[in-house]
């Protein structure tokens, strides 16, 4: 495999750990909001939780999602042989 592939194959799983730490960090966000909802009442506690995951939890994981894909197919893409896919090259 060529150092270019490789380093697309290290730069997506790059990607995906970046993307872990910030779902990581948010959950930790998520966790805080929480402690302090509750110390308003269970009213806020209820308005809080039932709101998650929220937007940005969202975008997050369709992010995670895409970037296995895209990982999925460069690998079949580069590695044509291996992945079972037959290339037409002219």
């Amino acid at each position: 495999m060529s150092d270019e592939a490789l380093a697309r194959i290290d730069q997506l799983l790059q990607v995906q750990q970046d993307h872990h730490r910030d779902l990581a960090d948010l959950i930790a966000q998520y966790r805080q909001m929480v402690f302090e909802a509750d110390e308003q009442g269970a009213d806020e506690l209820y308005r809080v939780v039932s709101g998650l995951p929220g937007g940005r939890y969202q975008v997050l994981t369709t992010h995670l999602r895409e970037t296995w894909l895209m990982l999925q197919a460069d690998v079949a893409r580069l590695m044509p042989e291996q992945s079972g896919i037959e290339r037409d090259d002219p």
